[in-house]
């Protein structure tokens, strides 16, 4: 086995360990482990010592299993399969923190009393909320692009083409030369170009959340916020259509080499997203909370709504009264769905069915 491939199974749980590290202290100062805490708390000594006990116990138990995978890594199903336990142990030690803040909140009281307070801008829709849509153009051109070889290449290709690679480069699965199976790449481009493009457009229709203590700041951090990550939106839509186009083309016999093409297709640009995306929540926090404004003050940015009730576990938002089809997420950056609306559970049965159909497309392509 070669290098590629160890690194192909251990940036996810680089990646996932990074991320279950820095998720805590980059969400709104005020969400500690999905429960709200009044800003004059959030900095109490017990909450900060919730979070110190979360991180050592995150890491102490990723980093063992990390050895254990290592220890079993040319099990490619061990290998491949304790992505999925590292993401159980995530939710573990969040679920933990997360009882532990609510019971010391319900324990301390610190809400008893509060008077909620929310702040709405009516002129919010007319400011420029995300970067312009006709980026996608470029994610279109480089679908039209890929079409446009595999026509001029269809003659020339074999009766059987790779349609798959394994982890070191090699392809690994086949398909009889067909209309489906050539173009299957640029059906998988133009349905990961919609999801990306319904993405941008949960980011601009998303509630917005501003802080009533400094509501003209909080606004103007917010639509950097939601500007900033449209714009990466649509920089991963453009990087995932050159990967596919790069691996349609390698099918397509118009790169030669094609093994170490596809490699560094395979590890590089999913690389690149993911680095950009934890870079981008570092910078930003949840909400822009973490932006820097010139004019700001040392008041310290928060929303002052306890709407726990409304959280389940902190995670899922299941509000009947709230018309809104896209919230904040409670623990980490950028946004979620109201499961309350119908509307919801339609997109998901979608989205399902899509899945459904692209994997049914590649069986029969794979016969």
């Amino acid at each position: 086995m070669n290098t590629l491939y160890y690194i192909n199974l251990l940036i996810p749980y680089v990646i996932l360990i990074v991320i279950g590290s820095i998720t805590p202290f980059i969400t709104r100062r005020t969400i500690i482990f999905g429960v709200y805490v009044p800003k004059e708390f959030s900095s109490d000594r017990e909450i900060q010592k919730i979070k110190r006990a979360y991180l050592v116990n995150f890491l102490v138990t990723s980093i063992v299993f990390l050895a254990f995978i290592l220890f079993k890594i040319n099990n490619i199903n061990i290998a491949i399969g304790g992505i999925f336990i590292e993401i159980i142990l995530m939710l573990m030690m969040y679920m933990r923190a997360h009882l532990q803040v609510a019971a010391l909140k319900s324990e301390k009281e610190w809400s008893k009393g509060k008077k909620e307070i929310a702040v709405v801008d009516m002129d919010f829709r007319k400011e420029k909320i995300v970067v312009s849509p006709l980026w996608f153009l470029l994610s279109i051109a480089i679908i039209i692009l890929t079409v446009a070889v595999g026509i001029n290449r269809y003659p020339n290709m074999p009766s059987r083409i790779p349609i798959h690679f394994n982890l070191q480069g090699m392809p690994d699965s086949y398909a009889s030369k067909t209309i489906v199976s050539v173009f299957s790449f640029s059906i998988v481009q133009l349905i990961m170009t919609v999801l990306m493009f319904v993405s941008y457009r949960m980011i601009e229709l998303a509630k917005q959340q501003i802080d009533p203590s400094n509501p003209e700041i909080s606004k103007e951090k917010n639509l950097k916020f939601r500007r900033i990550w449209s714009g990466f939106v649509v920089f991963a839509s453009t990087l995932i259509n050159v990967i596919l186009m790069g691996t349609a083309f390698t099918v397509y016999g118009a790169i030669k080499d094609w093994q170490s093409k596809i490699a560094i297709f395979s590890i590089l640009p999913g690389l690149i997203i993911a680095i950009a995306a934890i870079v981008i929540s570092v910078m930003t926090g949840q909400g822009g909370e973490r932006i820097k404004i010139d004019r700001e003050n040392n008041k310290p940015s928060s929303v002052d709504r306890d709407d726990d009730k409304y959280w389940k576990v902190g995670l899922i938002y299941y509000n009947p009264d709230d018309p809104a089809l896209f919230v904040e997420k409670r623990f980490g950056v950028g946004w979620t769905v109201n499961f309350a609306r119908p509307s919801i559970w339609v997109g998901i049965i979608v989205l399902i069915l899509i899945i459904m159909s692209i994997s049914m497309i590649n069986v029969n392509v794979m016969k």
